[in-house]
């Protein structure tokens, strides 16, 4: 006798059954797979919204620095030209004014003697320093000396120098007649 297998639940319940442990097993693997996809990319979104916020500090950054450099530069142009200003006021100012200096040879000066040429020029050798050239004419050769030793000790002037004394003879009028005068005729260096 042989031993048969009888089947006593309906076909239609067994393919139920069978369909349903089908979709079960498949719906599962599909929510796995779902999950798996939406955690990765929920992940890769963190990671890269935190690498875009670094970036987007970093270009913030970079923009506040290239603001401050420019204002670095405007700052650094600004004191180049302060830089020159103040070169050529400490030129102009390190030269006494000329109006100074003829202030005081007016207060040095005396009755007796006039000059005839003063001439101011910077010297070449020395930043600051003006060299004064005098000539004129004295009615006598003490009046020139009280010239030269008050001009000796005005402290304006420095390393008087008396490069020539004469006398001549000059007249007062075009006048043929007229009496010659004597004057003594000089020439004085000094610098300022």
């Amino acid at each position: 006798m042989a031993i048969r297998e009888i089947d006593l639940i309906p076909p239609e319940i067994v393919y139920r059954q069978h369909l349903v442990r089908h979709v079960c097993f498949w719906s599962g693997c599909l929510a796995i797979a779902l999950a798996l996809v939406f955690a990765i990319y929920g992940y890769q979104a963190h990671a890269i919204a935190a690498k875009k916020r670094d970036l987007m500090k970093l270009k913030e950054q970079h923009r506040q620095l290239g603001a401050k450099i420019e204002e670095i530069r405007q700052i650094q142009q600004q004191l180049q030209n302060l830089t020159e200003e103040q070169g050529a006021m400490g030129h102009m100012t390190q030269n006494r004014p000329y109006s100074q200096v003829l202030q005081r040879l007016a207060e040095i000066m005396n009755e007796h003697t006039w000059l005839t040429l003063l001439a101011v020029e910077a010297d070449k050798e020395v930043a600051g320093r003006a060299n004064v050239k005098l000539a004129g004419f004295s009615q006598s050769n003490k009046d020139l000396g009280d010239f030269l030793n008050q001009l000796a000790g005005e402290p304006m002037f420095q390393a008087v120098a008396l490069n020539f004394a004469k006398e001549t003879k000059e007249r007062r009028s075009k006048e043929k007649t007229a009496v010659p005068l004597t004057l003594v005729q000089f020439q004085i260096d000094c610098h300022v």
